[in-house]
């Protein structure tokens, strides 16, 4: 069996006298205090320095806010409301909405509280496979860079106001998952056990691609355990069912409760989630996501690949050289670690803001190093301490690295690193300020030196990051909406939007229908107007995905009262146009039935969905067919 890391007071020789295990006890619990007041003052400033500015104001959250409101409404999932990803998140939100209402700020208090139970999970799964430090540095690496700020153009790659929730959702059961089958390993309860099926199960429930991942790391772990352990191999015949039973059972429990209101093969259907269109479909041909995975162009992205880790080389490669060197120095050891820091600090500091953008990209070659040191000493059966890297840590390494898989060759903390890159980011971390400095000092080396020139590069790394946040949060300087709606927005779109808001409460009646085009329901979930048809949105993947004329015969079974046609350049899909380049026989339809009442644009007078337009609305009445 391999042993649990032990800390680094464990790792040193003992004195013939026993410390006392009380005052051993009593500095734990002040460390994991420390740690914890650490973690919430941080998460706090963070969280009140980013106030109302986590959301974009057009894409994609307007989503993930209009599904579970129509939900709370009494609509149908699937039936009601076109989704194309597991039924977990939408009705996890609506069960929020229905109990502290529904507003944008329902969502970003419940987002940030599963933040905060994540950085928990984290912080106590990290701490155990190496150190309190290493497990403090590396939540707050995911405060600084992950879980508040904004690194694009856009919101919405955050924790507090994903653009997906399966996608932070997912994350969290898979990491809760490996966590539950720690704590099982160390108290050997069959509850453990079972809530680790169960929420490798609701994982499922959320995006493919986080099951996935979800799968891999679970199943490594407890089959680790299974094969190694003799008293687990022994029950094996009873602990391997029940961990299936309880993995079974939330996705059984949704068709059946789906099933109630859809019928069992609309039920299956949405239980499967993304699936049909991850393993087929046009959607995975489209430009923005081989980009995202770096297939669009391989051997420039394997190039950025190599100069980066060429950079994290050159980083790291002086501070492992004076771990071995200063082995003949007698300087204090506090002063050399300070001196490493300093130096390497500003060394660091040199380096330009856009080259962290690309610090990221060698994490999958860091992973797949990292699973080698685990598959060397798991052959060798070493039970050494903290170096020698067991189940759970294996574990985290392998959810981490299929994560990654949806980004491939362009691996990134910005845009989906927020959530996929985060746990790759995390066992780095861990690596560099802990198992690796372990290892050195067990080979006779300085490892704190190496630990402090790695909490200089971390340091620095998230200093940029926020930086980074900072020029766009500056530019958030309009408020949109009002009361527990509000957030802040950029000067262009942020006014204009508040405008039709104020434009759409004036000329519809509350119970007027209202569909906006090719994105942007957030004007619905502002302006309180439900869109008829089941489509909320008509970009390129959700035409690839429900096919337009299917969209097209719920338009004309159900038009809506009123439409907004909203400017969006959607070149990175290769569909520059709505219009134009894709969904023409929609948008002819919608010139045939509607007329236009009112319009907002930049520049002044600029019409949306033509060329030469930043930004523009225009709303429009349904006049045929009355």
């Amino acid at each position: 069996m391999s042993a649990r890391p032990t800390s680094s007071r464990a790792s040193r020789p003992r004195s013939a006298t026993p410390e006392p295990s009380a005052p051993r006890a009593r500095n734990a619990r002040i460390g994991s205090l420390s740690a914890g007041l650490a973690l919430a003052l941080a998460g706090a400033a963070l969280f009140l320095w980013t106030w109302g500015t986590w959301p974009d104001v057009m894409v994609d959250f307007g989503r993930e806010a209009y599904a579970p409101w129509q939900i709370a409404q009494g609509r149908a999932l699937y039936r009601d409301v076109a989704w194309f990803n597991g039924p977990l998140s939408p009705h996890v939100n609506a069960l929020a909405f229905a109990i502290f209402g529904a507003s944008l700020w329902t969502l970003f208090l419940v987002n940030a509280a599963f933040l905060a139970l994540l950085t928990a999970l984290l912080y106590r799964t990290l701490s155990r496979a190496s150190d309190r430090l290493s497990a403090t540095v590396a939540c707050l690496v995911l405060f600084g860079v992950f879980g508040f700020g904004q690194l694009v153009g856009i919101g919405n790659y955050n924790w507090v106001a994903p653009y997906s929730h399966e996608l932070t959702h997912g994350v969290l059961l898979g990491i809760a998952s490996i966590a539950a089958l720690q704590r099982w390993h160390g108290r050997r309860h069959a509850a453990w056990l079972a809530l680790s099926g169960f929420c490798l199960g609701l994982s499922f429930l959320t995006k493919a691609e986080v099951f996935v991942a979800a799968l891999g790391g679970t199943a490594t772990a407890l089959g680790l355990f299974l094969r190694r352990e003799p008293l687990a191999r022994r029950h094996a015949g009873v602990l391997a069912p029940l961990f299936g039973f309880s993995a079974l059972l939330p996705v059984a429990g949704a068709w059946a409760l789906l099933g109630a209101r859809l019928g069992p093969s609309e039920a299956l259907r949405g239980v499967l989630g993304s699936w049909p269109w991850v393993i087929g479909g046009e959607v995975n041909e489209l430009a923005f996501y081989r980009w995202g995975a770096g297939l669009d162009a391989p051997l420039e992205h394997l190039r950025q690949m190599t100069v980066a880790t060429a950079g994290w080389a050159l980083a790291l490669l002086s501070p492992l050289l004076a771990a071995f060197l200063a082995r003949r120095l007698r300087a204090p050891s506090r002063a050399l670690a300070l001196a490493v820091f300093a130096a390497e600090g500003l060394a660091l500091l040199a380096v330009p803001e856009t080259a962290w953008l690309h610090a990221a990209r060698p994490l999958p070659l860091f992973l797949l190093a990292i699973l080698a040191a685990f598959a060397a000493s798991l052959w060798r059966r070493e039970v050494a301490p903290r170096a020698t890297l067991g189940a759970i840590e294996l574990a985290l390494a392998v959810f981490a690295l299929l994560l990654l898989g949806k980004m491939g060759l362009n691996a990134r903390v910005q845009h989906y690193g927020f959530a996929l890159a985060m746990p790759a980011t995390l066992v780095v971390t861990v690596a560099l300020v802990g198992w690796i400095p372990s290892l050195l000092e067990r080979r006779g080396a300085h490892g704190y030196l190496f630990r402090a020139a790695a909490l200089a590069l971390l340091a620095v790394s998230v200093a940029r990051h926020l930086q980074r946040s900072a020029q766009f949060i500056r530019t958030k300087t309009a408020t949109v909406a009002s009361g527990a709606d509000a957030f802040r927005s950029d000067p262009i779109r942020g006014p204009m939007v508040g405008a039709a808001l104020a434009e759409i409460r004036r000329r519809l009646p509350e119970q007027a229908t209202l569909a906006v085009l090719p994105e942007g329901v957030m004007l619905n979930v502002l302006a309180r107007r439900a869109n008829p048809t089941p489509f909320v949105n008509f970009m390129p993947p959700e035409l690839a995905m429900f096919g337009e004329e299917s969209i097209l015969s719920a338009f004309r079974a159900n038009p809506p009262d009123f439409v907004v046609l909203a400017h969006k350049d959607t070149s990175e899909y290769g569909f520059p146009l709505f219009g134009r380049e894709y969904g023409r026989d929609l948008y002819a339809w919608v010139r045939s039935n509607y007329s236009p009442r009112w319009q907002v644009g930049y520049p002044h007078a600029a019409e949306p969905l033509q060329p030469g337009t930043l930004f523009a609305l225009q709303l429009l009445e349904r006049t045929a067919g009355r």
